[in-house]
C-alpha cells in the first residue's frame, strides 16, 4: 500500500472513532453500553447548571443546585432541587441543551431519580419536551410523589443512599430535540435526578451470540428466572424479517420494547432491567411476520 493511501485510511478510522464519540458528553456513559447517545449528563463538572443546561424559577425563591450524592453511588454529584427548605408553591425547571432530534418514535430518555416523601405533603416531577429548540413546551410526562418515592417517607432530611435510586424510561416523541425538568412542591424532602441520557435506537442492535441459521423460530426461557433486577433473553431467527421482543405486566399492558427492529437469520440475546418495577408476574413476548410466542417470567426484590 503507498504511504498516501496508508495516510488516508489512518485519518479514516481516526475520524470513525472520533464521529462514535462525539454526544458522550459525561464520562459515566460509555458507548459500549449506549451505542449512540444524543444526551448525556452526570452533573459531575464543577460548574452548575453544566454548559449547556440552564435553571429557571418559575415561582418561589429556590432553584436547582448541584449535590454531593450521586445516583447508586456510581457518581459522585447529581442536580436536586432543595424542597426541604422552600415553601408550598415553588417552581423550578432544569432544561437540557439542544440535542439532534429523536428519529424513530423509539429513542428513549432515561434518568435516575431518588426522593422520599414527607408525611402530609405532595410534590411532583413533570417532564416538558420541545420540538423546536426550546421555542414552545409540550408536557409530556407526570409524576406524583408516590411515583417518586425511593425511600420510606420521613419527616427528617433526606439524602439518598446507594441503594435509594431508581431508573425511569421514557419513549420520547418524533423529532424531539430539548428536555425540561419541572419540579413543584415545598415543605417536603428534597429531590434528586442524575445520569441523564437521551438514547438513540438507530444504533442499538442486538447482540448476536450465533451465527448459525436455526431450524426454527424459538423464544427461549429468560435467565435467570426468577430474576432481580436483570435477566437475559434468546431468541431464534430463521429468516430475515421484523422482530419485535415486549415486555408486558401482569394486566396484559405494554411497559418496555426490548427490541424492534429488521434481523436477519440468527441467535439473537436482549436483556431486560427492571430496575423501577414491583416484584410479580411478567410477560415477554416475540412477534415477527410469522412467528409469535410469550412467555412467562417473575421478578423478585
Amino acid at each position: 500500500m503507498k504511504k498516501s493511501k496508508i495516510i488516508i485510511f489512518t485519518l479514516l478510522l481516526i475520524t470513525c472513532n472520533i464521529s462514535s464519540q462525539i454526544f458522550l458528553e459525561d464520562e459515566n456513559f460509555s458507548d459500549k453500553d449506549y451505542p449512540l447517545e444524543i444526551l448525556s449528563e452526570g452533573f459531575n463538572t464543577p460548574a452548575f447548571p453544566p454548559h449547556g443546561w440552564s435553571s429557571q424559577i418559575i415561582a418561589g425563591t429556590y432553584n436547582w443546585a448541584q449535590a454531593s450524592s450521586g445516583a447508586y453511588c456510581n457518581t459522585y454529584r447529581s442536580a436536586f432541587i432543595p424542597f426541604n427548605v422552600a415553601p408550598s408553591g415553588q417552581v423550578a425547571r432544569l432544561i437540557s441543551p439542544i440535542f439532534i432530534p429523536t428519529s424513530t418514535g423509539r429513542d428513549s430518555l432515561i434518568f435516575s431519580e431518588a426522593y422520599c416523601q414527607k408525611p402530609g405533603v405532595t410534590e411532583s416531577l413533570e417532564i416538558f419536551i420541545s420540538t423546536n429548540s426550546g421555542s414552545t413546551w409540550q408536557l409530556f410526562s407526570s409524576f406524583n410523589s408516590t411515583s417518586l418515592m425511593t425511600a420510606p417517607a420521613t419527616s427528617t432530611y433526606f439524602t439518598p443512599t446507594c441503594n435509594q435510586w431508581q431508573n425511569k424510561s421514557i419513549y420520547l416523541p418524533l423529532n424531539t430535540n430539548r428536555i425540561c425538568f419541572q419540579a413543584a412542591g415545598g415543605n417536603g424532602n428534597n429531590l434528586y435526578i442524575d445520569e441523564v441520557l437521551v438514547k438513540s435506537s438507530l444504533l442499538s442492535g442486538v447482540p448476536q451470540y450465533s451465527t448459525e441459521v436455526p431450524a426454527d423460530f424459538k423464544l427461549h426461557n429468560n435467565f435467570p428466572n426468577p430474576f432481580n433486577p436483570t435477566t437475559s433473553i434468546r431468541f431464534d431467527i430463521t429468516e430475515r424479517t421484523n422482530v419485535k421482543i415486549v415486555i408486558y405486566n401482569a394486566a396484559g399492558k405494554e411497559i418496555n420494547v426490548l427490541v424492534d427492529s429488521e434481523l436477519g437469520a440468527g441467535k439473537y440475546e436482549t436483556s431486560f432491567t427492571a430496575l423501577d418495577l414491583s416484584s410479580g408476574i411478567y410477560f415477554y413476548r416475540i412477534i415477527t411476520d410469522n412467528f409469535t410466542d410469550t412467555k412467562k417470567m417473575i421478578l423478585v426484590k
